[in-house]
């Protein structure tokens, strides 16, 4: 039987150094919803994680169209940041969809994130597309779609 193993998407997940300072980036700068808070030092997480006596915080929160970004800090374990040049194997970026490129940009420039260039219209002419760096310094790209008429 060719049937794919995956059955949809469930979220990204991001670990981060500061939950305090990630959750105001993607709480309260970005405005996205927090929909579950969870604290978790089970067997559970420590058998799926592979690690042992983790103590470990998420937020769960809805981008606005019901998919979900995760931000994860695992609390009692050395957490550093690590390069995340863009062309590097395994690093990776998250794509959110804005209503309008320029003013996001402008919206984060204003409350002090690093963004890497202005709104750019994509090699295809569908979207307005830039990149900040969250307080992690994990990618996020931000894309307006253009309507084709």
């Amino acid at each position: 039987m060719d049937k794919s193993i995956v059955a949809g998407y469930r979220h990204t997940g991001i670990i981060v150094k500061d939950m305090k300072t990630s959750l105001h980036f993607y709480r309260d700068i970005l405005g996205l919803k927090v929909v579950q808070e969870l604290a978790d030092n089970s067997d559970y997480i420590n058998t799926i994680t592979g690690t042992e006596n983790c103590d470990a915080r998420f937020y769960k929160m809805d981008c606005g169209d019901g998919t979900i970004l995760e931000i994860l800090e695992y609390r009692n374990y050395p957490t550093e940041l690590i390069p995340q040049e863009i062309y590097n194997v395994g690093a990776a970026h998250v794509a959110l969809r804005v209503h309008n490129a320029e003013d996001a940009y402008e919206r984060l420039l204003k409350a002090g994130v690093k963004v890497l260039s202005r709104p750019v219209l994509s090699s295809e002419g569908i979207a307005k597309v830039f990149f900040c760096l969250d307080p992690n310094n994990v990618r996020i790209e931000m894309v307006e779609m253009i309507d084709k008429k």
